[in-house]
């Protein structure tokens, strides 16, 4: 912080070249910078309060705001919050970011203000990591989800969000994803590497599903990695949807996509019971013995015996589970 006010305050060196770096920090260390920048004595001074009044009002490079946004005193705090405002690229926008933490109110207001105006890619790629950093703090609650907002209402909205969603940083790449449109996240949803952005596009796009396509590709997005994807998706198909589409969903290993599934066919009158017992007539599965042991009555006990014998050792633990659930659930008062 010393070194960041020295460079501010005698303007030797390679400015841009202090900006590169200063923009490259984690933004774990920007937080930590921010908060070691108060009190102004501990950490080297810029002559003075009046002093460095002038220096924010006369010398235009960037940096010279960037510091003085994180003096100990408010009202300087604030000066440099709108001439950052006024600044393109990262530096201005991260260090709005690091201000809508401020304990100053009229400070964290307008770096809020000012922040969603900075939306351009390498902008954001700067930010949305500050914003994380600084998302569990009271005073910056709501900060990320009312940025994510103004970049939804970005006019180049996708282009924003195919250079985001390339990023290495997950936090990123999450944001980045939202903004895509459907059939991006479609392909996100089932193939991307990352899980934290398969999950992230699988919730985006279901929460955009609308008009005839709506069931065609929550069917499609049963095979997405995440339980809760796969769960919400069974939710918004409709009530009366086929035992065969809900196939793979009745006999998800996750219990919760399961049960999902059993309330989706009993809300358009089939009973599940039967129809895990046709599907396990035709071909039998470990997640269909199991679900069939969470629905079925005692006379499910001879199917589930059946298999103790199987020759593959998944179907014989399916069977002993379920055997003892359905046991337990049946008996229990």
């Amino acid at each position: 912080m010393a070194y960041l006010r020295g460079v501010a305050l005698t303007g030797d060196g390679d400015l841009d070249a202090v900006v590169a770096r200063v923009v490259g920090l984690s933004a774990g260390t920007l937080v930590r910078v921010d908060r070691a920048a108060r009190p102004r004595s501990a950490v080297g001074v810029l002559g003075g309060l009046g002093p460095a009044r002038v220096l924010l009002r006369t010398r235009p490079h960037p940096l010279v705001a960037a510091v003085s946004s994180m003096d100990e005193n408010g009202g300087l705090r604030e000066e440099a919050v709108v001439r950052l405002a006024a600044e393109p690229g990262p530096l201005a926008a991260v260090f709005l970011a690091l201000r809508t933490d401020d304990w100053v109110d009229s400070v964290r207001e307008r770096a809020l203000a000012a922040l969603r105006w900075h939306d351009e890619p390498d902008e954001v790629r700067a930010v949305v990591p500050v914003l994380d950093a600084l998302s569990g703090r009271a005073r910056s609650k709501g900060v990320l989800d009312a940025y994510r907002q103004a970049l939804l209402a970005h006019p180049r909205q996708d282009a924003v969000g195919r250079a985001l969603a390339a990023e290495k940083e997950p936090s990123v790449r999450r944001l980045g994803v939202e903004l895509l449109d459907e059939a991006a996240l479609l392909a996100i949803a089932l193939r991307d590497a990352d899980h934290a952005c398969r999950t992230a596009a699988g919730h985006a796009l279901l929460a955009r599903l609308r008009g005839r396509d709506r069931h065609h590709v929550a069917l499609r997005l049963l095979r997405v990695p995440d339980p809760r994807v796969r769960e919400r998706a069974v939710e918004v198909l409709p009530a009366g949807t086929e035992p065969a589409a809900l196939a793979g969903a009745l006999a998800d290993r996750s219990p919760k996509v399961r049960d999902a599934a059993r309330r989706r066919l009993r809300a358009g009158g089939t009973d599940p019971a039967a129809a895990y017992r046709d599907f396990l007539r035709a071909q039998a599965s470990p997640g269909m013995l199991l679900g069939l042991a969470e629905c079925g009555g005692d006379e499910d006990l001879d199917i589930l015996h059946a298999h103790l014998d199987a020759e593959r050792s998944a179907l014989r633990r399916a069977a002993r589970a379920g055997a003892v659930h359905l046991v337990r659930r049946t008996t229990s008062p």
